[in-house]
């Protein structure tokens, strides 16, 4: 919520010097400044000159939020929409600028370091990868980012930075609602040509229903250093975690209060992932080098069931393994004698195994022979390049374009492999006016796509005919959607920072679930239009508010678009109260919603307002987090299905009721 702009030293990938103006914080209340941003141009650049929607928050804003954990955290940087960010809420969902996958397909790309982080089978993003001790900065850009990024970065592309020149040791203990506890900690370690760091957490939950138990446990550990011009950096995640699933619930059940529906009541999910990368930059007179390798492995099972119809539904054991191996290259050029000028061209590579298999379930356990399997690999490979040029100290200009190649191998496919191939130009253009003292404006044209998942394309799970025989959903002759967007924005300000935006995008070969058929299909067509804002400033010497509105007009043939609200107002005020006191109180507010793309049942939404308290006490700091403070009743998102007499019946996730938090920080360097 709070645009805290503020750089510290990043990642051996991002190293750059704090802007001149910058300034030290106060002892209590954070310093928001604009200075340097990573992920928008996939390099440094002053944010002021970036032709995006860009934002960056450090450790010690993300500190003042009531949030522990990645996902918590993203639902307090602006522009950027999460649903069921806590563990005991359910599994997060991240959205932006009406891209909504619903857990199904994810719109949001998330690197970390620098590397990619996405389910081979779906493309889902496991938003508590890391531990949130670990995490030193959040540098994340909205809008399309596929001319750098490539498949899925339509959006938005968020990075999650974890390296920092601190050598300090954290350890924050928590307890509260619903039977929730968490431990999580960090100890860092730095010389002149060698560091890094071990970090940990474990949690768990009773959850928010029935059936609805989680645990996790994260571990990661970097080693960094430097020889001569060379920089290397080693990172190491492991994730294990699982996870009961209490499904959804029809409006009636609801309004009655069921804990959960049965027709879940065996729904889980168990998963173990190991994600390892070394990145090593040289710098010579010239051009700046980096390469990068990683592998990741993934194991995962669990029981899942889908409804066909209201109060029907299909119930598999699925057990799949992936593994993953990735390469990057790149070469960066900065123009001295032009300030925020650079030249940077690269390759991306990555290959994805996927093996996966059904089985019956009774009583909550696989049993019986395979029903359906399928064993293949996703070949990714990716070339771009950009510049950027400042012709005139008040203009810059910037412009990238990218070249994907998505081939699918195996999979029981008949007639040879499938492949996608697509291009992602981008151009932008950023004056600051003699007239207008600290104002930025800039426009961008650029285009996006978006390929269809293996699940979507592959996946073998039998579906009942009720005939005898079986049925699947997906469908291997999915194309890519493809998206064209305009954006024109302005931002500045001094003591207060503000921004304004608007955008249209254009979206082509949507997928989506084809009634007529009963696959997936490229059936759709939608048009992306939003207007965003944000302001966020000092009101007196211990108060520092901030709001942000967004109108989201996405529509079809139809109407809006199911479960994107149509409006979204986030307030927060971070305050120093004394006596080494001080809270944070943020309030959210989003309408406009609906369950149905014909727009007759709307999602029910309320007010939610979030606090922390803390108090720093010698060496430990002590907080209170209270969420959803009203204890307001409201839904997270839904769909709608209709029963054999033709009658809609509506489905949504509850949201979370109030939750009371309370922990301990300790700083034991």
């Amino acid at each position: 919520m709070l645009a805290a702009l503020r750089v510290g030293a990043a990642s051996a990938q991002t190293e750059q010097p704090s802007a001149p103006d910058a300034q030290p914080p106060s002892a209590n209340v954070p310093t928001f400044r604009t200075d340097v941003v990573v992920t928008a141009e996939r390099g440094a650049t002053e944010q002021v000159w970036v032709p995006a929607a860009t934002v960056a928050v450090d450790a010690a804003t993300l500190r003042t939020y009531p949030a522990l954990t990645l996902a918590e955290f993203l639902s307090f940087v602006p522009g950027f929409r999460v649903q069921q960010p806590a563990l005991f809420a359910g599994r997060p969902v991240v959205s932006a600028r009406g891209f909504f996958g619903g857990g199904e397909a994810e719109y949001v790309a998330l690197l970390v370091d620098g590397v990619r982080v996405a389910d081979a089978e779906s493309g889902l993003v496991d938003w508590s990868a890391i531990s949130g001790s670990a995490v030193t900065r959040v540098d994340a850009a909205r809008g399309p980012g596929a001319s750098l990024y490539g498949d899925a970065a339509i959006g938005g592309v968020i990075q999650v930075l974890t390296d920092s020149p601190a050598t300090d040791d954290t350890l924050t203990v928590s307890g509260g609602s619903l039977g929730t506890f968490s431990i999580d900690g960090t100890s860092r370690w730095s010389s002149a040509s060698f560091g890094g760091f071990v970090s940990g957490a474990a949690r768990r939950t009773n959850g928010i229903s029935d059936h609805s138990d989680a645990s996790e446990f994260t571990f990661g550990t970097a080693l960094g250093g430097k020889f001569s011009r060379l920089s290397w950096r080693w990172t190491a995640n492991v994730v294990d975690r699982g996870q009961q699933d209490p499904g959804v619930l029809t409006l009636a059940q609801r309004e009655q209060k069921v804990p959960s529906d049965p027709l879940f009541q065996f729904d889980d999910r168990n998963r173990r992932t190991l994600l390892t990368a070394v990145t090593l930059r040289s710098g010579g007179r010239a051009w700046t080098q980096q390469s990068r390798v990683s592998v990741d492995v993934r194991g995962e099972d669990g029981v899942r069931t889908i409804l066909l119809t209201p109060g029907l539904g299909d119930t598999r054991h699925r057990d799949l393994s992936t593994g993953g191996v990735g390469g990057t290259f790149e070469l960066e050029r900065l123009l001295a004698a032009k300030p925020n000028s650079a030249l940077r061209i690269g390759v991306d590579v990555d290959r994805q195994h996927l093996d996966t298999s059904y089985r019956n379930v009774r009583d909550g356990k696989a049993f019986g022979d395979v029903l359906a399997s399928a064993v293949g690999s996703r070949l990714r490979s990716g070339a771009f390049a950009s510049t950027s040029w400042m012709p005139a100290s008040r203009v810059r200009l910037f412009g990238a374009v990218r070249w994907d190649r998505i081939a699918d191998s195996a999979f029981g496919r008949i007639g040879g492999n499938s492949v996608m191939q697509a291009w992602s130009p981008r151009a932008g253009i950023v004056v600051q006016p003699a007239w207008l003292p600290g104002t930025s404006v800039f426009g961008q044209v650029g285009r996006a796509f978006k390929a269809p998942t293996l699940d979507q394309m592959f996946d073998p799970r039998p579906f009942p005919d009720f005939r005898g025989g079986t049925f699947t959903v997906s469908n291997a002759l999915l194309t890519a959607q493809r998206a064209s967007n305009f954006e024109a924005g302005l931002y500045g300000g001094r003591a207060v920072r503000w921004s304004a935006l608007v955008y249209r995008m254009n979206v082509a070969n949507e997928i989506d679930f084809d009634p007529r058929t009963f696959m997936y299909g490229n059936i759709g067509r939608s048009r992306h239009t939003g207007l965003e804002m944000e302001a966020q400033g000092p009101a007196g010497a211990r108060i520092r508010p901030a709001v942000t509105y967004a109108l989201t007009d996405v529509t079809a043939a139809d109407g809006q678009l199911k479960n994107i609200p149509r409006h979204q107002v986030t307030l927060g005020a971070t305050a120093s109260l004394g006596w080494k006191l001080d809270t944070f109180v943020g309030l959210r507010r989003s309408w406009g919603a609906f369950l149905d793309d014909e727009n007759l049942m709307p999602v029910v939404s309320k007010p939610l307002v979030d606090v922390r308290v803390r108090r720093s006490v010698r060496h430990a700091t002590v907080f209170a987090d209270l969420l959803n403070a009203g204890d307001q009743r409201y839904d997270e998102f839904g769909f709608v299905l209709t029963d054999f007499r033709g009658s809609r019946v509506g489905y949504v996730y509850p949201g979370q009721p109030r939750v009371l938090r309370i922990g301990l920080t300790l700083d034991l360097k």
